[in-house]
């Protein structure tokens, strides 16, 4: 096995610079496979009236083109990028129309919230703003005596007004109104139009704004709302001629909640140029309306790889098949999932930015994709597979008894990555003697013979669920082997940390290799507040880690001192063992990516004084918690943390309604009915 860094790896996909300049006549606008140019019904709200919400802009050469039409929310709005380089004159409008041919609508009150809206909260955006020098006014070519209209303007900076006074500074203007009691008769419309100007971060892009128009009856808005973003085309090295990347393997690890580099899995992933119609991308949410993808991706997009139309390495199969016969499978919809709980994905999708969420880490914490690995190179397309069943090839000594368990070293997980406390009742095996040809044939009583020399083919069988079924065969040795020189074993596919589709997984297994030889250890009973194994756990004092239970200094591995909350070092308890007086210890490994200490496997105290959970367990008294993550921390749809709604600032307080179990973690729920992490690293309860 080699891992070789190589120039490639400095221009990943999310890493290059985006293109700046589309050619002139081009359309300033991309609207996705979607286009809602034509608003549907819903545009029509209770108060009567049609309520058309759009952008306008002209191209490089000066041609004029409009973006889709913002829609009634909650619903499925037709996002759309503005085009980096090819865009000026960029205005928001509000079209109101009345439809009836016999009623005039008297008008209850029409908010037209620009981009950087207070009242758009967390989804305001400070780069788009209004750059006109004065008041709005109605459009007079489209607006039905626009003398009449009346119009109300509100300010950042300063009271609302519906004059034009000298101490305004209009820039500071973020909503429009066309107020209560303004008449239509029937057929009759008002348009007033915004100009806007961008600043864009240094590549000419913007995150993702929104605008909105609150359309009042009574006290109750009707949102007709719409996202967009300014987006450059991003360069894909992968659908160049000659390219020659592969797919690259990855498995999640709950205890840094990041993608890790799956090795034993990769042998499987095809070249990238041979799955090409299984890669598509999603720019503006088209996808939702079950749109064909888009054939270019923009920055902000997603990438949108469609798992069941991937083949294996060997191009006979199907990744998946592949991985089932190899004791993985690919990411599995959680019991949450409604009617696809316990199935696999069918569509995996990474978002361009997601940085080492979709770029695995190698062990020494560097980015994998762009690196080669076993002399093939790991490209820019990421696939997360899960562990069902772990075994690995071991060598057995001679016994005289012929004792033999078969599922001894052998783990099975649920599609929740929980490890399994017994055998499952769906699992069987079946063994098969190894000659020196490597011929197999079948053995008396399904069983291994310990009591001479011998090589056995051991194919565990695990009926997952109703969807799913996997398979696992290793090699066992007896003492030593067959007479002549033993036939190269299979691939070891055990072990290695386990991935979930919901953030989580268990730790690692102990792999052993083709010569080492079977022990057994029994752990002591431990007390109730002990961390259970595959928690992760962080020191909240100085300490140190240890070669053994019985603490001496000559022993110690690694010296952690006191650090802040949000820098304390982590571990993952994978067993517990007592020192000669009695004391419990965890045996941990060490999981401070970056540091120097990283992966280190050795013993710490259990004591509470000094390591405790990473994870809450209880509610805030008050029912609140901040932020104290320097990068903030998103917020979900879904307690698996998938769908992903926002991001909340350092020193954000969020109001929480429960505490929710998830394997071995733990999130709460806030409000409004997303959840966030209960990580103490990224969150404290209480006001701060």
């Amino acid at each position: 096995m080699s891992i070789l860094l190589t120039a490639f790896g400095l221009l990943l996909v999310f890493g290059m610079q985006p293109n700046k300049v589309n050619a002139a006549d081009e359309s300033p606008f991309y609207n996705g496979t979607v286009n809602n140019l034509s608003p549907n019904s819903d545009t029509i709200t209770a108060n009567g009236l049609e309520h058309y919400v759009w952008m306008t802009a002209d191209n490089g050469n000066g041609t004029e083109a409009q973006s889709n039409y913002g829609t009634v929310q909650p619903g499925i709005a037709h996002n759309f990028l503005i085009k980096n380089g090819n865009y000026q004159n960029l205005q928001l409008h509000l079209k109101l129309t009345n439809p009836s041919k016999t009623d005039t609508v008297t008008i209850m009150n029409e908010c037209l919230d620009l981009p950087d809206a207070p009242d758009l909260k967390d989804a305001a955006s400070s780069q788009v703003a209004y750059s006109g020098s004065g008041p709005v006014m109605p459009d007079t070519k489209v607006t039905s005596n626009p003398s009449s209209v009346h119009l109300w303007y509100d300010f950042t900076n300063h009271d609302g007004t519906d004059t034009n006074a000298p101490d305004l500074d209009w820039s500071k203007l973020y909503r429009v109104s066309v107020t209560s009691g303004n008449k239509l008769a029937p057929g009759q419309s008002i348009q007033i139009n915004v100009p806007l100007t961008v600043t864009p971060d240094k590549n000419g892009n913007t995150s993702d704004f929104t605008f909105a128009d609150l359309s009042y009856k009574v006290n109750v808005p009707t949102y007709i709302q719409n996202w967009a973003r300014v987006a450059s085309p991003i360069p894909l090295p992968y659908r160049q001629a000659g390219y020659e990347g592969y797919i690259t393997a990855g498995q999640w690890q709950y205890s840094d909640r990041k993608i890790h580099f799956a090795s034993d899995v990769q042998q499987y992933m095809p070249k990238i140029a041979d799955s090409l119609n299984a890669i598509g991308y999603d720019n503006t949410n088209s996808a939702d309306d079950g749109a064909p993808d888009d054939t270019v991706l923009y920055t902000g997009g997603n990438v949108m790889v469609h798992l069941d139309k991937l083949r294996s390495a060997n191009g006979t199969e199907s990744l998946a098949d592949e991985l089932h016969q190899n004791g993985y499978s690919l990411l599995i919809y959680d019991k949450d999932s409604g009617d696809k709980a316990g199935q696999e994905l069918n569509t995996y999708v990474f978002h361009t930015t997601g940085g080492a969420s979709t770029n695995p880490l190698l062990p020494n914490g560097f980015p994998a994709m762009g690196t080669k690995y076993n002399g093939k190179l790991l490209g820019p397309v990421e696939v997360t597979i899960q562990q069902l069943v772990a075994a690995s090839n071991k060598t057995i000594p001679v016994t005289k008894d012929g004792t033999w368990n078969p599922y001894d070293g052998v783990t099975f997980y649920g599609t929740d990555q929980k490890p399994l406390a017994t055998v499952p009742d769906s699992a069987s095996y079946v063994v098969k003697k190894v000659d020196v040809n490597n011929n197999e044939s079948a053995v008396a009583n399904n069983k291994v013979d310990t009591t001479k020399d011998g090589v056995y083919h051991v194919t565990y069988t695990y009926v997952v669920n109703k969807y799913i079924t996997v398979k696992k065969t290793v090699t066992i040795t007896v003492g030593k082997g067959n007479p002549t020189p033993t036939p190269t074993p299979t691939p070891n596919n055990g072990g290695g940390s386990n991935n979930t589709n919901n953030g989580s997984s268990t730790s690692p297994v102990n792999n052993s290799t083709g010569n080492s030889t079977t022990t057994t250890t029994n752990e002591p009973a431990v007390p109730n507040y002990a961390a259970v194994k595959g928690s992760v756990v962080y020191a909240t004092k100085g300490m140190y880690l240890y070669k053994n239970a019985n603490f001496r200094k000559s022993q110690r591995i690694a010296k952690y001192s006191k650090a802040k909350r949000v820098n304390r070092p982590m571990f993952v308890v994978t067993g517990y063992v007592r020192s000669n007086n009695g004391t419990l210890r965890y045996k941990v490994r060490d999981v401070n990516h970056g540091k120097k200490t990283a992966n280190k496997v050795g013993y710490i105290t259990a004591s509470r004084k000094y390591v405790v959970n990473v994870y809450y367990k209880t509610m805030p008294k008050n029912k609140k918690i901040t932020v104290i993550s320097k990068k903030g921390v998103h917020a979900y749809k879904n307690a698996n943390l998938t769908g992903k709604a926002k991001t909340y600032k350092n020193g954000k307080h969020l109001r929480v309604r429960r505490i929710v179990k998830h394997n071995l973690t733990t999130r709460y729920q806030l409000s409004n009915g997303d959840y966030v992490t209960a990580n103490k690293k990224l969150i404290i309860q209480g006001n701060y």
